[in-house]
């Protein structure tokens, strides 16, 4: 794994070395660096960092995509290794589409769909105030008229949406409770749902048995139409994703 991810002109680095961190600020790009803990606080799974060298800040402007994003990393959660991730979705999405994704965060994923594709419209629903603020900002930042971000609890806001929905996206962090039920909810036959999983290497085969699972509780039926890794968190633990259909 690299060990630092740059995210506009911060740099976060995995573990404390203030030699790379001289070394990076050398770069013009680079105002500020940070170390980040393995540890995510509170419910809304927000990481912790500590600064080690150049300017104090935690807000930032981070370009991707076409699409210009501005946050504060203590505030918020935004992963950079997301970047081809967010794309690869966009570019299936169809024209017309009606879209919900679901803990949105400042919104990386609905602003790259609509810049990159051409949706009827997206829901966004994230549960942190904060990211939420950020979130709107950064859908007038990239001039999208189709974003609707909606602050709150995923089970609450979807228990009262009316629509049903082409495309799910399940961005979600790492929480017990996987939300696949809210999903179904909101889908009807043909809906495409990308479902997000943590898991180490040799346990991907549960991820798929948590959503078949999920769809004999909730009495549907799904085509898998892919199953990969998105990206690896540690050493042998990888976030999955699950692409998949519902057929009924």
């Amino acid at each position: 794994m690299t060990s630092y991810d740059i995210i506009g002109n911060i740099a976060i680095l995995k573990k404390k070395d203030m030699k790379l961190a001289k070394e990076l600020l050398k770069r013009e790009n680079i105002k500020s660096i940070y170390e980040k803990s393995e540890k995510f606080k509170g419910r809304l799974r927000k990481a912790t960092y500590k600064w080690l060298a150049g300017d104090k800040k935690t807000e930032t402007f981070y370009r991707e995509n076409n699409c210009v994003f501005f946050f504060d990393i203590n505030k918020t959660y935004f992963s950079p290794r997301l970047a081809t991730e967010r794309l690869e979705i966009a570019k299936q999405v169809k024209k017309n589409e009606k879209i919900l994704v679901m803990f949105s965060g400042v919104s990386p994923y609905s602003i790259v769909i609509a810049k990159n594709s051409k949706p009827e419209k997206i829901i966004d629903i994230e549960l942190n105030r904060e990211a939420v603020k950020y979130a709107k900002k950064n859908v007038e930042l990239n001039k999208i008229k189709n974003i609707e971000v909606i602050q709150g609890d995923v089970k609450k806001v979807v228990s009262k949406l009316k629509e049903r929905y082409n495309r799910v996206i399940m961005a979600r962090p790492q929480l017990k409770y996987d939300f696949l039920k809210e999903a179904f909810a909101v889908s009807k036959k043909g809906t495409i749902i990308h479902f997000y999983d943590f898991r180490n290497e040799k346990d991907f085969k549960k991820s798929l048995e948590l959503v078949k699972q999920k769809v004999k509780e909730s009495k549907k039926k799904i085509k898998i139409l892919k199953l990969k890794k998105a990206g690896e968190l540690a050493p042998y633990k990888f976030r999955m994703r699950i692409d998949f259909k519902v057929l009924s």
